[in-house]
């Protein structure tokens, strides 16, 4: 007997804080992104569309990342084993937040 998991999902917007419980996983159907609410009340991204890789048509070729981190962030909490992080730069951190990078943890930003 198959059965069915079917995620909470939407499109045209990622979702909030007030639509996630902790732990609960959500879909963006539009851009086939994941998301999940953290402990501290927080929307992560965990999973992009096409891992990451964006435009180029279908050949999926150019990876694209944000240039700013606006919230807390630790490396290596996210798979909950040793880990690695990239980015591409040039990245500001806004003030009053914290990049937390793991012991065994290596951030890269090229």
């Amino acid at each position: 007997m198959a059965n069915t998991i079917k995620l909470k999902r939407g499109s045209g917007s990622d979702p909030s804080a007030s639509d996630l419980a902790v732990g609960e996983v959500a879909i963006r159907t539009d851009e086939g992104k994941l998301f999940t609410k953290k402990d501290d009340g927080s929307v992560a991204e965990i999973s992009g569309g096409g891992g990451g890789a964006t435009g180029g048509g279908s050949d999926r070729v150019f990876f694209e990342n944000a240039q700013t981190v606006t919230t807390n962030y630790t490396i290596g909490d996210t798979f909950g084993a040793a880990c690695n992080a990239m980015a591409a730069g040039p990245i500001t951190i806004n003030s009053g937040v914290t990049v937390t990078i793991n012991s065994g943890e290596v951030l890269t930003i090229v």
